[in-house]
């Protein structure tokens, strides 16, 4: 016997519909509801993103390297890019506020924007000299100009995060200056639940510190956090995750001048997928733990903020030295 599509329109009443068929239909119709709702989500969040340019000059200090004149350059360029998009913020600005603990504007370095750096899609850095008087002599200065364009996504409120890098395991040793094997604490806080990755950049690759490197499959991808709770990590004195072991982290550098790094720390309050990590390795008798090449992070910062107005990145620049006998 041919049977006919199930549809509503099928039966004179919906009580007319058999157990059986009621059970289908009623799933049936939840999919659906549950693909539209994600589809206007992911549309939602893709409607906030567009592309915007932004560009920045910077003059070469004397106490700034060249890879520290870039790296400002580029920062200017890209708050340029979002103020171009979503205009300046100021203090007095009522769109700018604090709720439940989330605040709907964004920090590049220490300036407040009114959108989010998503990914970079074209970059180019150009130098000239300019010739200016200084003591009543004639200097040649450099200048670097960055000129960036990229996705950019205008802010929704988001967890304002506390965070603090320490040098001891005390939340008053804050500090972004470090000396060869001093040991490293991050102090971290959050409104509201969510998860938690803690990374190391050199100048050779990106180390994961957290979760720990022998920490249950369940904290892979990264650590769940409550919220309003007190966090220190890399401390075996203060374990929140009982039965893992704490790595105690060393800043170390073999460079005789200052060596910079940045530490990233990364929350959401939705679960995300950690990056594709190589294993733990040993040098000098040192383990390393997992990492990956500098542009898979970033790519994989970037998928992340396309995907999630909850996904927030915070990177921190810390300097190492050597220490003076």
């Amino acid at each position: 016997m041919k049977t006919q599509p199930l549809r509503l329109s099928n039966f004179n009443t919906f009580d007319s519909l058999t157990p059986t068929a009621m059970i289908t239909y009623i799933k049936t119709s939840i999919k659906y509801i549950l693909t539209i709702i994600v589809a206007f989500h992911i549309s939602l969040t893709f409607s906030q993103t567009v592309r915007s340019t932004g560009e920045a000059q910077v003059r070469m200090e004397d106490n700034m390297t060249y890879t520290e004149t870039r790296e400002y350059a580029e920062e200017l360029a890209k708050i340029n890019a979002i103020e171009n998009a979503f205009g300046t913020y100021t203090e007095q600005q009522m769109d700018m506020t604090i709720k439940d603990g989330k605040t709907s504007y964004n920090i590049i370095g220490s300036t407040k924007v009114r959108g989010g750096w998503i990914k970079t899609l074209d970059i180019k850095f150009t130098e000239d000299f300019k010739t200016e008087k200084n003591n009543n002599e004639t200097v040649n200065v450099k200048y670097i100009t960055c000129n960036i364009k990229g996705l950019v996504r205008k802010s929704l409120p988001k967890a304002k995060l506390d965070y603090e890098i320490l040098n001891h395991p005390d939340i008053h040793s804050r500090t972004t200056s470090f000396y060869h094997e001093e040991q490293l604490y991050v102090f971290f806080k959050s409104p509201v639940k969510g998860w938690l990755s803690i990374f190391l950049e050199d100048d050779n690759a990106v180390y994961r510190l957290l979760p720990y490197v022998n920490m249950r499959d369940e904290y892979q991808s990264g650590v769940s956090v409550k919220s309003d709770t007190d966090y220190l990590f890399f401390s075996p004195d203060d374990n929140s995750f009982l039965g893992n072991y704490v790595d105690e982290q060393l800043i170390l550098s073999l460079k005789q001048d200052v060596e910079y790094n940045y530490i990233y720390i990364v929350f959401s309050e939705d679960e995300f997928a950690k990056p594709t990590l190589d294993g733990v390795t040993k040098v000098d008798g040192r383990i390393l733990p997992k990492q990956l090449t500098s542009n898979k992070f970033q790519q994989w910062l970037s998928d992340n903020r396309a995907t999630s107005e909850k996904f927030q990145d915070i990177k921190i620049k810390i300097s190492i030295d050597q220490k003076d006998y």
